[in-house]
């Protein structure tokens, strides 16, 4: 129950604060100069939606980057688990780690490959 209400609770707030916001910056007397021109009224709440939409995007890129980069560094260190697991246990069982190589070269070589086209039935 948690784990469904909790990604919905987080969307709602996150969009309830977003219009507060957005509402604050366009009651108030907001006024924006560019090249010494000052801008307000509904041009002045166009520029800030404009710089919301802006930081919104740059949020979800990085938040899309940081996802990312977290992922390799798991499939890394899944990596870097598998070799340590096999070195012990290659390392702890002398007797067993030729009897199991041996067993893994006989699987690949005698493994079924999969035709490309298989034969058609005739009826």
């Amino acid at each position: 129950m948690f784990t469904k209400a909790f990604p919905w609770v987080v969307f709602v707030a996150a969009g309830l604060m977003l219009l507060l916001y957005y509402f604050g910056a366009s009651s108030g007397n907001c006024s924006i100069i560019i090249n010494g021109e000052e801008i307000g009224g509904l041009r002045g709440v166009a520029c800030v939606t404009g710089g919301l939409l802006v930081a919104g995007l740059a949020v979800v890129g990085a938040l899309a980057l940081v996802a990312l980069v977290l992922a390799g560094t798991s499939m890394v260190l899944l990596g870097v688990l598998a070799v340590f697991f096999l070195a012990l246990l290659f390392a702890f069982s002398p007797v067993l780690a030729p009897i199991v190589g041996v067993a893994i070269i006989v699987a690949l070589v005698v493994r079924k490959r999969k035709e490309k086209n298989p034969p058609q039935k005739e009826a």
